[in-house]
């Protein structure tokens, strides 16, 4: 058997990025073999500092990496899809409209996070989610110039002539893709909040709902340690919680870190906590963003209270969980959040809106409305007592990435069981029971 992964770019290492590699790795672990289609070469050492050194392995086990000059480079597409694939899985299913007439829900698998593609091409206006893939573009052969605001820009080839680029049906390209990916697929998600979007956005009844997979047994390690991983995993030791508001995130727009910087200004006029951390991934399209957050650090005085820890080894971020209380979470509408678990595994108290996947697992009484209350909640947070922040990492249990494996291999193993006639989707009670 082989199986083909989408997925545009695995370097930023966040949460989307983590799942596709331990979807290979259970895909690897069932015997079959797989290729690899995305925009740019995986950076081994990047992967392995953040995910560590197991998940880094599976990158050297892709049988064959193929790089697309574009996310509708549709000849490339053609041209990969001839290998013969018995399964394609797209893991960016959120982000990336990857589609090939040969799909089909019997074949082909979309894990799509929320319908954000979907939402972006509907307004019809330029966002991020446009420009970062033109910047994705412009730094392999193809180079796209959008510098007017016409409709009508210029598509640049290094020794050729110009061609003319419709940003109009570049648009409605992508939308086609799209829309054809999600019908034509067996879709997953991550949340009950992400299934109704789905199910608003495409009338698709039951998306199986399978949750992201978090190491929680290393991350748990960090409040009770365990013969596979001891204290001395850490490359600092720090045996004493103190009162640090911990936001770990990707640092860029979408993640709203700047309502962290909001609420760390509040947290020191009154003398709340010990200071806040920011620990997270950049990436090369988001540093005027980065820049911004820290031009917001220093004009609000927080420089001394503020601490922003960027593309952080797994040992560093460890660490910096281990000694913080609360993990702080600024993002409204987030689809799942996998850096909550993590948190909540190694015994923090997580502060988070109350909208969104996260209400599915975190305690109703540390979800804010307003930054004025989400204030209010840190406060209660920093004193908990030592047996909540247990009963906080017991509860997440369930989103191992061995729960995870199992029951991705179920659904894989399902599907190329099925006939022609039926679909994935018409099993319910597969569902109920991946969910419950």
């Amino acid at each position: 058997m082989k199986v083909n992964f989408i997925y545009s770019d695995l370097n930023p290492c966040g949460g989307g990025e983590r799942l596709t590699i331990v979807t290979m790795q259970a895909i690897l672990e069932m015997g079959f073999d797989i290729e690899f289609t995305t925009l740019k070469e995986p950076n081994t050492s990047k992967i392995e500092n953040a995910f560590g050194k197991d998940l880094a392995l599976v990158i050297g086990r892709i049988k064959k990496v193929h790089i697309l000059n574009h996310i509708l480079d549709k000849q490339r597409i053609n041209s990969i899809m001839k290998n013969g694939y018995d399964l394609v899985i797209n893991t960016h299913g959120d982000i990336d409209p990857f589609y090939h007439e040969s799909f089909s829900k019997n074949n082909a698998i979309t894990y799509c996070h929320y319908p954000t593609t979907k939402h972006f091409v509907d307004i019809e206006e330029d966002n991020e989610y446009v420009e970062k893939h033109i910047e994705i573009a412009k730094s392999t052969s193809l180079s796209l110039d959008f510098t007017n605001t016409n409709t009508t820009t210029q598509k640049k080839y290094s020794g050729q002539n110009t061609i003319s680029f419709d940003r109009k049906r570049y648009y409605e390209l992508i939308k086609e893709n799209y829309d054809k990916m999600m019908l034509n697929s067996t879709i997953l998600t991550n949340s009950e909040y992400s299934s109704k979007a789905i199910s608003d956005a495409y009338g698709i009844n039951y998306p199986i709902i399978l949750a992201p997979p978090v190491d929680v047994e290393q991350f748990r390690s960090l409040l009770i340690p365990s013969p596979s991983y001891p204290l001395s995993f850490l490359s600092e030791r720090d045996d004493n919680k103190e009162d640090f508001v911990i936001v770990i995130s990707r640092i860029e727009p979408s993640k709203n870190i700047d309502n962290a910087i909001k609420i760390a200004k509040i947290l020191k006029e009154k003398k709340i906590a010990k200071g806040m951390i920011i620990a997270g991934n950049i990436e090369p399209f988001y540093y005027d963003y980065i820049y911004k957050i820290k031009e917001m650090i220093k004009n609000l005085d927080l420089e001394d209270f503020v601490s922003l820890k960027t593309n952080c080894k797994l040992e560093k971020l460890c660490s910096l969980l281990k000694k913080s209380k609360v993990f702080f979470h600024p993002r409204y509408g987030e689809h799942f959040g996998m850096s909550i678990v993590e948190a909540m595994s190694a015994g923090l108290i997580p502060v988070v809106s109350d909208k969104g996947g996260q209400t599915e697992f975190v305690p109703k009484k540390y979800q804010y409305h307003s930054i004025e209350q989400a204030v209010d909640i840190i406060l209660s947070a920093l004193n908990v007592p030592d047996y909540e922040r247990i009963s906080i990492s017991d509860s997440v249990q369930r989103f191992s990435s061995l729960v995870y494996k199992n029951n991705f291999k179920e659904i894989v193993n399902q599907l190329l069981q099925k006939n022609k006639s039926k679909t994935i989707h018409e099993n319910i009670s597969l569902n109920k029971k991946l969910y419950n």
